[in-house]
């Protein structure tokens, strides 16, 4: 009976410029050991990028995407998968063209190898619980910042510039056009239109900045 070929996989490494997280000198040798003990044909690519939060700006790591393409090697082969993305979209985007184009990911980390049937679903598992975790980060921080005063979530949001006097032909405007029946949006939409700038100095209104001055001006009448 036939012995099947070794595998040709492309073991990639990322080493950080800004930080040395995880040196290549450990990413390569958890690839060399895995492919000494499964008998791959291992294809080393390193490459020099600071940041793994996307898939830009990373020449090496599409040329590797090529040559699965091409069907130059079998499976792209990482010892944790943030050496590929800190992205859970660019990850499940990797899968997906791995399935689609038939090459493999394995990511030593997480015991993710979908060469094999329980890989595959591990794979899928992993990219469900990395979503569910991010949107429960971006919950807690919505929440977080609904419990601060306007003023400090507005320097936040704005870069840390503090809020300016409105301009009194501004706030007028905004009267104007609430007692002529404009909408929030309407009103948002006209005041960017006409250059007015909003509070934190921005030239772009939306809805809830103008209810916001809406409320400062009923209250200042309110105490007047």
């Amino acid at each position: 009976m036939a012995t099947a070929a070794p595998l040709t996989v492309i073991g990639y490494v990322r080493v950080s410029t800004d930080k040395q997280d995880i040196g290549p000198e450990v990413q390569i040798a958890a690839l060399e050991a895995e492919a000494q003990r499964r008998g791959w044909n291992l294809d080393l690519r390193r490459e020099d990028a600071a940041s793994a939060k996307s898939l830009k700006n990373r020449p090496v790591l599409a040329g590797v995407l090529a040559d699965l393409k091409a069907g130059r090697a079998e499976a792209l082969v990482v010892s944790k998968v943030d050496r590929l993305s800190r992205s859970v979209a660019d990850f499940a985007r990797i899968l997906d063209d791995a399935e689609r184009q038939r090459w493999g990911v394995v990511a030593l980390d997480l015991g993710v190898d979908t060469t094999t049937i329980t890989g595959r679903a591990m794979a899928q598992v992993t990219v469900v619980f990395a979503e569910m975790e991010r949107r429960r980060i971006a919950e807690r921080t919505r929440d977080a910042m609904a419990m601060l005063p306007d003023d400090v979530r507005d320097r936040m949001r704005n870069g840390g510039r503090p809020r300016a006097p409105l301009a009194d032909s501004t706030a007028e405007r905004v009267q104007e056009l609430r007692a002529g029946g404009a909408s929030l949006k309407a009103i948002a939409d006209t005041l960017t239109g006409e250059g007015h700038t909003t509070p934190t100095g921005a030239g772009r209104w939306y809805p809830a900045t103008v209810k916001r001055v809406l409320d400062a001006t009923s209250a200042a009448v309110a105490e007047g």
